[in-house]
């Protein structure tokens, strides 16, 4: 090997210094992005230390997700404006995809939240709990509706709320009004509902009173139990039933199979005095 080649590096040599395949710089020789500086009649080809630092700058590129095919035409002719053009369009690319995976993470983190709290729960259990007032985003009213415009109400909900990203990875839950629960109509609920973020103007809000609420558990469809149990625990000290529950899933089907495992959590509003 001549002095001058030594000066080199051979194809396997530039791709363990890149940190790359060999097939790669095959490739973007290939299809005229970057090529050896040195390629011998007998197949050998070599490349120079100097295009270590324009190997990087297609890395960059690339990293960012612009396309072989605009980093060639980038190479050619390239001007300090050019770049910063692109740098800047990539920023601005990054910092939406930013947005995006936190608004994920915080989905993710809310379920995982949920499904813990769930896990350590007896859900054969009913108590008493003092809930602070609290705000949630409510569909139109669905009382009575058939169930086609039942299901479409809950559709534009949810779709409103994954469109303009107030989602939370909360579920979503169901209001009833005291009449129903005593005509134990318990699939008929007057709005949905879910809790979002705070300070988002123009949605249709409702507000759950603070106070004292009967919390119970019910296991897929049975409904009419999970209330009698709720209803005597209420009248048994000696309280009674308030204007409305809620329910909101526990463990729904992203994390439990078959409707006969999912779990709703239903608050009760209580007021103290029986009748």
């Amino acid at each position: 090997m001549s002095e001058d080649i030594k000066k080199y590096f051979t194809t396997g040599e530039f791709a363990k210094l890149c940190h790359v395949k060999k097939q790669t710089l095959f490739h973007y020789d290939e299809i005229g992005l970057f090529s050896p500086e040195i390629k011998k009649e007998n197949g050998y080809r070599y490349y120079s230390y100097n295009q270590f630092e324009l190997f990087q700058v297609i890395g960059l590129f690339k990293e960012v997700g612009v396309p072989l095919k605009r980093i060639k035409q980038l190479l050619k002719g390239k001007t300090p404006e050019d770049i910063v053009a692109l740098l800047k369009e990539k920023s601005f690319e990054i910092e939406n995809k930013i947005k995006k995976f936190k608004h994920l993470q915080t989905i993710i983190q809310t379920k995982v939240k949920l499904t813990e709290q769930a896990l350590e729960t007896d859900f054969s259990s009913v108590s008493f709990q003092y809930l602070e007032e609290e705000k949630f985003m409510i569909s139109r009213n669905t009382l009575n509706l058939p169930e086609r415009k039942y299901i479409a109400a809950i559709s534009e909900l949810i779709r409103y709320v994954q469109l303009h990203e107030l989602d939370e990875g909360y579920p979503v839950g169901g209001i009833f009004a005291r009449e129903q629960i005593l005509k134990k109509d318990f699939y008929n609920y007057s709005h949905f509902y879910i809790k979002v973020q705070e300070g988002i103007e123009k949605i249709n809000y409702h507000v759950r009173p603070k106070g004292l609420y009967a919390v119970g558990y019910q296991k897929g469809d049975e409904a009419e139990d999970a209330y009698r149990r709720i209803i005597q625990f209420i009248e048994k000290n000696r309280m009674r039933m308030g204007e409305y529950a809620y329910e909101e899933y526990m463990l729904d089907e992203v994390v439990v199979d078959g409707l006969e495992n999912q779990i709703t959590k239903i608050l009760l509003q209580v007021k103290e005095g029986s009748g």
